[in-house]
């Protein structure tokens, strides 16, 4: 018991400084505008503000590895659904609903068979050869095309860039489950598309949550290809 306690507790102290200085900017701007908005009914605003704060959560620990990130990533999908179903987001709801919940549960289960062998938290990560780097690119590209044929029928809004999200999202979070650092080339992309995105919905709250998941793209990248040179060099 006290070592599952001490699995759950240790990623949020392996969090660094500036991922702190995000989440108290999280809170607060987004409390600011949950506070002052008066175009949104309140329980949008509530299911909004507590989404991202879980979301952002998640981002921070799966940047350091740590399995505990899809427990906040069933929270964050769940609310993040409600969301874009406000704000006729059809995309990315199908992708979210449809895709990204039921893969949480997997890559938890996929996560906890692969543990470091430092850290029980985390786990053990890889990296794709330039081959299937470009495989995977070919793959988004052909993806985004596809959707978007589907997407501009329903939906007029934002539908370029839903498609990309949506194509984007399906290819990065198969590597993540999988544990390829490459994920994270794939997340940096659709990261600067969700903040377009939500400028031009003109949502602060969320403009806020996408603008941290970008610099933990970045973040998360370097961690793990960090990790897998010094730790898991084997590829495993």
């Amino acid at each position: 018991m006290q070592v599952r306690k001490m699995i759950m507790i240790k990623p949020f102290r392996n969090l660094k400084w500036y991922e702190w200085t995000m989440m108290f900017g999280m809170v607060l701007i987004g409390g600011y505008y949950a506070i002052t908005d008066k175009s949104n009914p309140s329980w949008y605003i509530i299911i909004n503000y507590f989404g991202s704060i879980a979301g952002v959560f998640c981002i921070f620990l799966c940047a350091h590895a740590s399995w505990p990130n899809w427990i906040f990533a069933i929270i964050n999908t769940t609310l993040y659904i409600v969301v874009l179903a406000y704000n006729s987001v059809y995309g990315t709801l199908f992708l979210e609903l449809l895709y990204y919940f039921p893969t949480n549960f997997i890559g938890l289960i996929h996560w906890r068979k692969h543990p470091d062998d430092i850290d029980e938290d985390k786990c053990k990560v890889r990296i794709l050869s330039i081959k299937m780097k470009v495989v995977m690119i070919l793959f988004v590209v052909l993806g985004t095309i596809i959707i978007h044929f589907f997407l501009k029928m329903i939906s007029n809004t934002t539908v370029w860039l839903d498609s990309a999200i949506v194509s984007i999202g399906v290819i990065a979070t198969f590597y993540e489950i999988k544990r390829f650092a490459d994920q994270y080339y794939l997340w940096l992309i659709t990261d600067i598309i969700a903040v377009v995105q939500w400028i031009i919905i003109s949502d602060p709250i969320m403009i806020t949550k996408k603008s941290i998941y970008l610099v933990m793209a970045i973040v998360g990248l370097l961690n793990w290809i960090n990790l897998q040179r010094n730790r898991n060099a084997e590829n495993i």
